[in-house]
């Protein structure tokens, strides 16, 4: 473990009231919180590297074994076990523990995360519940744990205050109710359906075995979000049954909640670190580099242990950001605690890499190590992005040509040379006869495939110089320069409506195409791009009502 890893954990376990720790894939002690020695009397010092397992009361060993390590080893996560541990003094205690896997990027599991809180009194008093019913009523509302009793039909019929806190009821809307019960909107730790018929209580009447720290996740009206609790069943023995035999199981539960929670906001600061685009590098008061995520490694083109305990300041190895960080970011710090500029870095191919950086001192509490985050942009990366989003920007998703935005650019570039040269140039607007019947037929996703050769086919038959342009659904737009008169744009017209009418075989249906298309000339028929596209639209509806399939703007006017 990284000792900045063990940094942060320190932080997060400086306040808690649980037990976590860090075991190695065998079970040793790789760090362990302060808490320990409040709780078992031992010193993370004197456990550090140690075998859990010789703290384990004998009679739990093999089952801990069993039933958590090895399952945990294998990558399950989520084990909630009851065991005897041994504290300082030689004096056994009950301990609960949530395990999790630890796993690196290959999905091996490197780590172990226990999360453990002593139960020792609640252990005690369901023990004393299982033997006498006199006393289950003192019991059950001294508990921190929710206890419910439920009748042979699975219905409560007692319940401590605690219960109906954990679950988000008041005690009326708890009583009577059943565990299959669809309104508890119950699921595993995956997030899949649990179903009624597995709930322990159901389980434990249905065959008479006790259910031990079963996982679930359950909606809570109350708190309007999904609570998550370990529930343990079994059976009442009928000697000591209520008069009228009704307590059939007892169901203990702990609302596990914030342990749940607590891992995932763990694995979703991780992943973000590992895993967010912006170079990140964690520093400490010394000014040294602890660690440095992919995106850094990226940026400077190096491996990350290179960088991993040099000092923060060799990053700007350029000369336009060296001393930098004497003259300006580490007084900026120490004033405000942040600080952000541009920031020359040289990579290790020699290459210079300017970013946009941010850096922040981060101190959890008065009696903890100040340290310090340091974030960077690469600017090369924006500026390739910002050049994709302008492509995207002009041109169509679909086929890739020149969308109206791009046309009308493309237009007022043609009509300016066209102006200094006194010559002209056409506009074709194109429709595609029978392609309607095709989409209808075949569906949309072939349609699209069918857009897409018609504007390979007009782009192989136009030249650099030409624009050709998707306006619609199968409306396409080709700004023709260069050629000498109407006939020849009637010849380059007729080239086009040959390619695109050539029969057509997509997914092993052979398709049958055609296009009318419609000529306006600049200036003859308009000056502009909105006149000219009205003049050929004309036409082109005009060879189309005719079946001429070819026209020029004025012909038969």
């Amino acid at each position: 473990m990284t000792r900045t890893s063990q940094n942060l954990y320190e932080r997060i376990a400086e306040n808690m009231s649980d037990v976590v720790a860090l075991h190695s894939p065998d079970g040793r002690y790789l760090w362990i919180s302060p808490s320990v020695k409040r709780v078992l009397g031992y010193s993370p010092e004197e456990l550090m590297g140690t075998d859990p397992y010789d703290l384990f009361h004998p009679d739990d060993a093999e089952s801990i074994r069993n039933g958590t390590h090895q399952p945990a080893v294998s990558g399950n996560g989520n084990i909630l076990i009851r065991y005897q541990i041994r504290r300082a003094c030689g004096k056994y205690i009950w301990f609960e523990t949530l395990t999790q896997p630890v796993e690196d990027d290959q999905g091996r599991v490197t780590e172990l995360h226990t999360t453990s809180r002593n139960v020792t009194e609640q252990q005690r008093i369901e023990e004393a519940l299982a033997e006498s019913e006199a006393l289950y009523r003192v019991a059950m509302d001294s508990l921190d744990e929710g206890v419910v009793i439920h009748d042979a039909e699975g219905r409560v019929i007692a319940h401590n205050p605690q219960a109906a806190d954990i679950l988000g009821l008041s005690s009326d809307e708890l009583n009577g109710r059943v565990p299959i019960d669809p309104s508890w909107d119950s699921v595993y730790p995956d997030g899949t359906s649990f179903p009624g018929e597995a709930h322990p209580i159901m389980v434990t009447l249905r065959t008479g075995k006790p259910c031990s720290q079963v996982l679930m996740g359950i909606y809570s009206p109350h708190w309007k979000s999904r609570r998550w609790i370990s529930i343990n069943s079994q059976l009442i023995p009928k000697s000591i049954r209520d008069d009228a035999g009704r307590a059939a199981v007892v169901a203990s539960f702990t609302d596990v909640t914030e342990n749940i929670e607590r891992e995932a906001q763990l694995k979703r600061w991780s992943a973000v670190y590992r895993f967010s685009s912006e170079a990140i590098i964690l520093v400490d008061s010394a000014g040294l580099i602890k660690d440095v995520n992919e995106a850094f490694s990226t940026v400077v083109r190096d491996d990350r242990a290179r960088w991993v305990g040099r000092s923060v300041d060799d990053i700007t190895l350029e000369t336009r950001s060296k001393g930098l960080f004497t003259s300006a970011i580490w007084p900026a710090l120490a004033a405000t605690g942040n600080w952000r500029g541009e920031l020359w870095l040289r990579d290790a191919q020699g290459g210079v890499q300017v970013t946009w950086a941010a850096m922040t001192r981060v101190q959890q509490s008065v009696a903890s190590e100040t340290h310090y985050t340091m974030i960077l942009n690469d600017f090369s990366e924006r500026s390739d992005r910002e050049e994709k989003l302008l492509y995207n920007a002009g041109h169509d998703s679909l086929t890739g040509l020149p969308n109206r935005l791009l046309l009308k650019d493309r237009f007022e570039v043609a009509a300016r040379k066209a102006e200094r040269q006194e010559t002209t140039f056409a506009c074709l607007y194109l429709d595609l006869n029978g392609f309607k019947p095709i989409n209808d037929r075949y569906g949309h996703a072939l349609g699209d495939i069918v857009l897409q050769s018609v504007a390979e086919r007009i782009s192989d038959v136009v030249r650099s110089s030409d624009t050709v342009s998707r306006i619609g659904g199968d409306e396409f737009f080709v700004i023709v320069f260069g050629l000498e008169n109407e006939s020849d744009y009637r010849d380059f017209a007729a080239r086009i409506s040959k390619a695109i009418g050539d029969r057509l075989e997509i997914e092993g249906q052979e398709l049958a195409i055609g296009v009318s298309i419609g000529i306006a000339l600049y200036p003859d028929h308009g000056k502009s791009l909105e006149a000219l596209m009205k003049a050929s639209d004309a036409a082109m509806y005009r060879a189309k009502h005719q079946r001429l399939w070819i026209d020029i703007a004025g012909d038969g006017t």
